[in-house]
């Protein structure tokens, strides 16, 4: 698996994870929502969302002599299982926030001329303070 600080620019392996991508040069790769706490000349609470993409590709998979959507769907979600497992252990971010979860998601899973691959969005809502 790979991971990476934003998104890809160079080729990437098989199992992929972008942090703080939207996967569209068309979409932000962070959102920020002013609550009322935070109308405030100095506001030192923020709330934001992080947008993220993880994608498992496989070229030989086939079940039954056809591209098996199954097998990358699954494995999508073992990598979406780990990063949910990994906020579940450290939803501080080793101090960084207040706190962070995964908020929402959607799934695409398509048939390409490679093979299958399926591809989660995610984001993962952050709760802080600034540093004043």
């Amino acid at each position: 698996m790979q991971v990476l600080d934003g998104g890809p620019t160079t080729e990437v392996r098989a199992d992929v994870v972008a942090i703080g991508y939207s996967g569209s040069s068309e979409e932000s790769d962070v959102r920020s929502t002013l609550t009322r706490e935070q109308l405030d000349m100095q506001p030192d609470l923020e709330r934001y969302d992080i947008l993220c993409m993880l994608s498992a590709w496989r070229g030989d998979a086939y079940r039954d002599g056809l591209p098996d959507a199954r097998t990358v769907r699954e494995r999508a979600f073992e990598l979406l299982a780990g990063i949910r497992r990994e906020l579940a252990e450290d939803s501080r971010l080793g101090g960084a926030v207040m706190m962070a979860r995964l908020s929402t998601l959607d799934m695409v899973a398509d048939q390409t001329s490679s093979g299958p691959v399926c591809t989660v969005r995610f984001a993962v809502h952050v709760d802080a303070f600034m540093e004043a």
